[in-house]
């Protein structure tokens, strides 16, 4: 008898903790079905909200279909078809197939007076722009604002900015090759002289181990990287003895510095324009579909869906990159002979002004 009342009392003593555990998790699953439920109608609503304002930005406007671009605009005296017929070339150059998809995003403009003082409604869609825009500058707002149907967090990331069309690329390649003959650094010194690998390192194409050295090939361009950019941020905590060392010319010091840096922190020796011309090289190369093969892959590596794009192994897109990059080298200044004249006739009069003033006599 003692040993049965024994027993129901450690059954009950050892149940009310499951029950109270299962009490407390049924409380929690019904509080995260009523956030649920709450963030889905949260969700409803802001869509519903986001489709009134586009009815509302939208009430009254004209729809210019040129190509695969589509603008919605409120009546204006803009250019827009005009700019848009030359805006859709450059834009259907560069995304090739995938271009096909852009009627699914159309732009919605809206056209506002310049002078600041007018009062006007506050829209939260589209983009205002003054009315007062010839074609060249409608037509760069155009070339600026579209967005590639498929966008690549991955590419965008590597890049550092986004991939738009452009009436100019020339400026990129002759940006690259300003890059290529100023920057201090010995990784893109040997990439201008033709060095295939260093390229890739530069570019960030090729093996992503062990990048600081890559980069920064020298002890003293590591040195001057902490000493003159990271200086503040080494000066404090664990990290400021190093800082010390390597303000000492102690090599080891200074490589550790860099590697300890959180990831993404280490400048790149190539500004982003490199990184751009090198993919509209790809897409160029590798003609209609080379958009869409290279936004097909999205968690492979770079290089491999570059090769995949342009329909060439990596080492022959890069020589292609460099070559097109020497192409863009800037055009010497020419003077006209009437310059050099001109100048030694001011040097002339101006030493004859000298040489009268009071300063000059004994």
């Amino acid at each position: 008898m003692c040993r049965a009342l024994g027993l129901l009392l450690a059954t009950s003593l050892l149940g009310t903790p499951l029950q109270g555990q299962d009490s407390l998790m049924a409380r929690l699953r019904r509080q995260s079905d009523s956030l649920l439920s709450t963030w889905r109608q949260a969700e409803l609503l802001a869509d519903v909200a986001d489709s009134l304002e586009r009815v509302r930005a939208t009430a009254g406007s004209d729809t210019i279909a040129v190509g695969g671009l589509r603008i919605i605009v409120n009546p204006s005296p803009l250019p827009w078809r005009e700019a848009a017929e030359r805006a859709w070339p450059v834009i259907d150059s560069l995304y090739g197939s995938v271009a096909a998809d852009l009627p699914q995003y159309p732009y919605i403009f809206r056209a506002v007076d310049p002078d600041s003082s007018v009062r006007r409604t506050v829209l939260h869609v589209g983009v205002e722009l003054p009315w007062d825009l010839d074609v060249r500058r409608t037509t760069t707002v155009l070339l600026t604002t579209v967005i590639a149907p498929h966008f690549d967090p991955a590419v965008a990331d590597w890049l550092g900015t986004a991939l738009r069309p452009t009436f100019r690329p020339e400026d990129e390649r002759t940006a690259v090759f300003v890059q290529l003959v100023t920057a201090p650094s010995e990784a893109v010194r040997r990439c201008f002289l033709g060095d295939i690998a260093r390229c890739k390192d530069v570019l960030q194409v090729g093996d992503s181990t062990g990048l600081v050295t890559r980069w920064y090939v020298t002890p003293a361009e590591r040195e001057a990287l902490v000493t003159e950019s990271f200086a503040d941020y080494f000066a404090r905590g664990a990290a400021a003895p190093s800082l010390q060392r390597c303000r000492q010319h102690r090599d080891d010091a200074c490589t550790a510095l860099l590697q300890s840096l959180p990831p993404g922190s280490l400048p790149r020796p190539l500004g982003h324009a490199a990184r751009l011309v090198l993919v509209r090289e790809a897409l160029r190369a590798g003609g209609r579909d080379a958009y869409r093969r290279l936004v097909a892959r999205d968690r492979g590596a770079i290089a491999a869906r570059l090769s995949s794009a342009a329909g060439m192994d990596i080492d022959s897109l890069v020589a292609r990159w460099r070559d097109d990059v020497l192409g863009g080298r800037p055009r010497p200044l020419t003077l006209p002979w009437w310059a050099g004249c001109a100048a030694i006739g001011w040097a002339a009069f101006f030493g004859f002004c000298a040489l009268r003033s009071s300063r000059w006599r004994l």
